[in-house]
């Protein structure tokens, strides 16, 4: 849980970086993204990501 907790402060903390995960995960869906990232706690990442998506 503290590997997602991380990435999602580094990916927030770069907004360069959120473009783009963002961008990917709206070209190519969320699927495709828990198939590249391939971890049991994606799913935790994706919501969080699928947060900011809404934010915008």
């Amino acid at each position: 849980m503290s590997v997602v907790a991380k990435a999602v402060d580094e990916i927030e903390s770069n907004p360069t970086l959120k473009a783009r995960v963002i961008g990917a995960l709206k070209a190519g869906g969320t699927e495709a993204f828990k198939e590249l990232i391939d971890h049991p706690l994606v799913n935790i990442l994706l919501a969080s990501i699928e947060g900011w998506q809404e934010a915008e």
